[in-house]
């Protein structure tokens, strides 16, 4: 049986309830007209009662289809278990849809009251038409790179965050996901490799306005779309350098019955990757080798007899990972909605929870999610409509939480026990990450809330000519507290105090205001088909922050409040800032036959942060495809090619990404200082950063060629891109002579370059009426370099991550490991980095061959942190009411730079890893690590050695669904009901050391890494 797809609204949030109440009566406005003569008429008609069944293509019958007279869409009726319906009315027709198929309107015959009616799958609509900016595009006239996600995806992914979802999606898109953690699970994205050293991030647009993509609930998604170039993305100007993300919400559709959904999941979640910490028998041997190695006169710490004791057992061993984290961790998420429509008014609301429990008691993370979208014809020039929602999201942990307990856990000997022989937590000079849990150190929370209101109209001037206004309203608040306990562990012999209590109270908000203007025109003439947009849109941000701290006094039972604290001690600061920018753009599409398509646009950005006489950008685009597959040489003699379709494209698109608190470098930047003059002190205020009055936009050219085919009814396809883009005038800060006395102001001074191709492949076929499959595999590569500084190469924040010219962006900066001084001819004879070596440490190339080893002339670019190549394989096979879907998704040519306790055998007093076992000695050359020392870090210089290829391969998402027989369901009113089985992250292939998940985010190994999860649901439709 072909699948009945159905319409699966999902839903969100309990405090947004009210709009939909305020709402309610926007749908009885729109339809409550004066009686007309003619409506009169028309009740005194005569009804009839027709009656008929509705099939699919492959002849089953289709339950739950929408069959309303037309014309009144208060008269109609479902199809029931059979496919059967039946229905009086006035009228002389009926329209008959489902979701998923094309609505078919049937006109009444004289005498005839039977009909027997099959839908066709609306597969060419859902697959064809996409968002793009500002409006809508068939994607067999596209002439820009543009990439989509539809709802289908979404909807057994047990995600809370939508770019979690999207790694290995869409080739281009570089998804990296570095937490698990509650309330964390959300990915980076990059588009096309990075532009900037000073930011990478797209712009998201949600239902038209500028957005979040993480705080949406995945079930209110219709659909994503992903500009990649800038022939699609010069629209939005300066805001997409980095590409541009586009986000639709489900709406309801007109004619559609009410209907409500249901979706719940239920998941278990546990470490992608676990730190292999060495058991008491393989620390105490380490303990003491590394006591040898660096002093062969000092006593051993554990004899022959103890050693040989946690050996067999006789002494025990403390895993302090299992004993300080859970196994795994529950969490849910639930959604409700309920759409539908009449001839003139849609709506779709929606309200959901999500709830996720960490891997310790403390720290968890709720949310609720609502959104109401309603739009309604008013007559037939005018169109209104809005969408409402917002979120509540509370994240909290332990004031000593996981980070704390991680450092713990890493630090900690497995020779040291939990508890006293007395009971109480035993303390030996570092945290017992057991004994800190349990919310006795206090609390650290983060309430974050987000309130959405965008209202349009649309006035209908004629059927090709319509003028759009959208006003935004967008309120973020960001609530951070925390309240530090006083508590102790431990017995006389050692214990633990966490001194004087202290609390903060942190409140950051901002608030977004979007104004658009849209005028659209469309119009068909014989052959040529134009299309045509100008727009204009005000954008402002308005943020503002209050922060309080105290120290000292208080009382454990009143850690709600900063007042409890020493008044003394306070500290408190607030401040903010205000930007905006003012746009006017506009698109010109021509169609000529189908065939021959072209698009030019062209947008002038002002932003608040540059110069006045800077202010403005102007950033054009154009691009032009060819549909080889329609011209009548091919179309008439090669039947076989369904869609062969040539694209060129070439534009120019914005950048003002400064650091977040260089929002005003345009202005004169004064500092408060003080100085004593006498015996007076007095306060002081002083320019500490220069102005460039020449600063102005960072601009990126993009120039593309690509090629799409589709054989055999599109059975067979590709789609191959090819692209450079360039980045001129990079914002950056250059070096001023320290004598000035002021801070080095921003300069258009640095170019980066990125080039590479997207390639993606597809197969889907039908086999009878019960099975059917696809697959898909995207492969993305980009070249990430530096071309220009302008004499600010150097380190980054991050000492090991340089930015030189002629590297990619992220490279790590190091020695090059040339294996160990295995001899005393090697010690002899070998260049020297400290001239303190000794057999088992690291020697490195001397690359300047001056016969020693120096920073200055022996240092060399050694690995990068971003991929080259990133690329998915997905697939779904379904057999009558089973599914199974998949997803493969890696990431290769990347490096990964591991530290301290993550890669250093008892680094700071910490333990030691299993990777460690495997160490230089007299008789071990061949050894993945050098000679094991507690303090001596001779061998912790960066270098390659330290180095990991950080490749991988992910089993993302498996997922097994049944869809229950309709004929069970129908009898207790539910149209449509499946369960599945999903897993994420089910497999890593990596070569990483150390039980480090690749995309782990945290150099020493202590952050909150990916989860795998394995969930149930249930999906329910009425």
């Amino acid at each position: 049986m072909k699948k009945n797809y159905l319409h699966e609204r999902k839903a969100h949030l309990p405090f947004v309830l009210a709009l939909g109440l305020i709402a309610a009566p926007i749908p009885a406005l729109a339809e409550t007209e004066a009686p007309h003569a003619d409506a009169v008429a028309t009740v005194n008609q005569q009804k009839v009662t027709i009656s008929g069944i509705v099939k699919d293509e492959a002849g089953e019958p289709i339950i739950g289809a929408s069959v309303i007279e037309k014309g009144n869409a208060m008269n109609g009726v479902i199809t029931d278990l059979d496919g059967r319906f039946s229905l009086s009315l006035s009228g002389n027709a009926v329209d008959i849809s489902y979701v998923g198929y094309k609505t078919q309107t049937i006109n009444l015959k004289a005498g005839v009251r039977e009909y027997n009616v099959v839908l066709h799958e609306d597969t060419e609509m859902l697959d064809e038409v996409v968002v793009v900016g500002y409006g809508v595009q068939k994607k067999s006239n596209l002439t820009g790179s543009v990439a989509s996600v539809d709802s289908k995806v979404l909807d057994t992914r047990p995600v809370s965050s939508v770019s979690a979802a999207l790694a290995g999606q869409m080739p281009g898109v570089t998804a990296i996901q570095t937490s698990g953690a509650p309330g964390s699970q959300a990915s980076s994205i990059t588009i096309r490799g990075k532009n900037s050293i000073n930011a990478a991030s797209p712009l998201v647009i949600v239902d038209g306005v500028p957005g979040s993509m993480n705080t949406i609930d995945p079930a209110d998604i219709e659909s994503l779309t992903v500009l990649k170039d800038a022939a699609s993305a010069a629209i939005y100007g300066v805001q997409a350098a980095n590409g541009v993300i586009l986000i639709t919400t489900k709406q309801g559709k007109k004619g559609d019955k009410t209907r409500i959904n249901y979706s719940g999941t239920f998941s278990w979640a546990s470490p992608v990757a676990k730190r292999e910490y060495v058991n008491a028998y393989e620390f105490a041997t380490l303990y003491n080798e590394a006591t040898y190695n660096e002093n062969p006169n000092a006593p051993l710490p554990f004899t022959e007899e103890q050693i040989e004791q946690y050996r067999t057992g006789a002494l025990p061993s403390t895993d302090w990972y299992d004993a300080a984290f859970k196994k795994n961790a529950f969490e849910q998420m639930h959604n409700v909605s309920i759409s539908g429509g009449s001839e003139k008014t849609t709506y779709n609301g929606s309200l959901g929870y999500t709830k996720q429990n960490g891997l310790t008691d403390e720290i968890d993370y709720s949310r609720f999610n609502a959104r109401m979208n309603l739009t309604s014809d008013i007559n037939k020039y005018l169109t209104v409509g809005m969408n409402a929602s917002g979120y509540r999201g509370v994240s909290q942990d332990a004031w000593n939480g996981f980070i704390n307990v991680f450092q713990g856990v890493s630090r900690q000997y497995p020779t040291d026990p939990i508890y006293n022989e007395d009971g109480t937590f035993y303390y030996s000079g570092k945290d017992n990450p057991v004994a800190v849990q349990g919310g006795k150190s206090g609390f650290t929370r983060n309430t974050q809330q987000e309130l959405n209101l965008t209202t349009f109209a649309t006035i209908h001037i004629l059927p090709e000519l319509s003028v759009k206004g959208v006003y935004s309203v967008r309120n973020y608040t960001s609530n951070q507290d925390g309240f530090k306990r006083h508590f102790s562990y431990g017995n006389e012999a050692s214990s633990f105090d966490s001194g004087l209590r202290e609390g903060y109270d942190k409140y950051y908000t901002n608030n977004y205001y979007t104004g658009q203007v849209l005028i659209n025109y469309n119009k068909t003439f014989g052959k040529h088909t134009i299309g045509a947009l100008a727009g204009f849109e005000s954008y402002e941000h308005i943020y503002k922050y209050t922060e309080a701290t105290r120290k000292g006094g208080g009382n454990d039972e009143l850690g709600e409040s900063l007042n409890t604290l020493d008044e003394s001690s306070q500290k408190n600061s607030d401040g903010g800032y205000e930007m905006a920018r003012l746009s006017y753009f506009g698109r010109i599409q021509y169609d000529y036959l189908g065939k021959y398509l072209f698009e030019a646009n062209l947008r002038s950005d002002a932003s608040s942060r540059f110069p006045k006489d800077n202010r403005w950008g102007v950033f054009p685009a154009f691009s032009a495809g060819w549909r080889i597959s329609e011209e009548s040489f091919v179309k008439d003699n090669i039947d076989w090619l369904s869609n062969l379709k040539l694209r060129l494209g070439w534009g120019k698109t914005g950048n003002e990404e400064l650091s977040s608190s260089d929002i005003y470098p345009a202005v004169p930047t004064y500092a408060y200082g003080s100085y004593m003059f006498g015996n007076t002190l007095y306060s002081t205020a002083y320019e500490s950063r220069y102005v460039n009055y020449n600063l102005q936009w960072a601009t990126v050219t993009n120039y593309e060629v690509a090629l799409e085919g589709g054989f055999l009814n599109n059975m067979l396809g590709f789609e191959l891109a090819v692209y450079k883009k360039k980045t001129n005038d990079m914002l950056l800060y250059m070096p001023i002579q320290g004598v000035i006395g002021m801070s080095a102001p921003a300069q258009n001074a640095g170019n980066v370059e990125n080039t590479g191709f997207d390639l993606n492949l597809f197969h889907n076929k039908n086999i009878g009426k019960d099975w059917s499959y696809n697959i898909a595999l995207n492969v993305s590569y980009v070249k990430n370099e530096i071309t220009n500084m302008n004499g600010t190469e150097g380190p980054t924040s991050n000492d090991k991550i340089w930015n030189l010219e002629g590297y990619p962006i992220g490279s790590y900066y190091g020695l090059v490991a040339d294996g160990f001084f295995n001899t005393e001819d090697d010690l002899k004879n070998c260049p020297k980095r400290t001239g303190q070596e000794k057999l088992g440490d690291i020697k490195y190339k001397d690359l300047n061959g001056d016969g020693k080893i120096t920073n200055d002339g022996d240092r060399q670019i050694i690995g990068k942190n971003f991929p080259s190549w990133t690329g998915g394989l997905s697939f779904s096979v379904r057999y009558k009411n089973f599914d199974l879907s998949g997803l493969f998704q890696g990431a290769f040519d990347v490096d990964g730079y591991f530290t301290s306790e993550a890669a250093y055998a008892f680094f700071n007093g910490a333990t030691a890893l299993k990777r460690h076992l495997d160490r230089w000695t007299p008789e071990n050359h061949d050894a993945t690590y050098p000679r094991i020392t507690k303090s001596d870090q001779t061998n912790f210089v960066t270098s390659s050695f330290w180095l990991q290829d950080a490749s991988y391969v992910r089993l993302k998402n498996l997922t097994l669904g049944y869809t229950l027989p309709k004929d069970w369901m129908t009898k207790l009113g539910v149209t449509n009901a499946k369960l599945f089985l999903s897993g994420e992250n089910l497999l890593t292939f990596s070569g990483l050391d150390g039980g480090i998940d690749p995309e782990e985010g945290a150099e020493r190994g202590w952050s909150y890494g990916n989860v795998k999860k394995i969930s149930l649901g249930v999906r329910l439709s009425f």
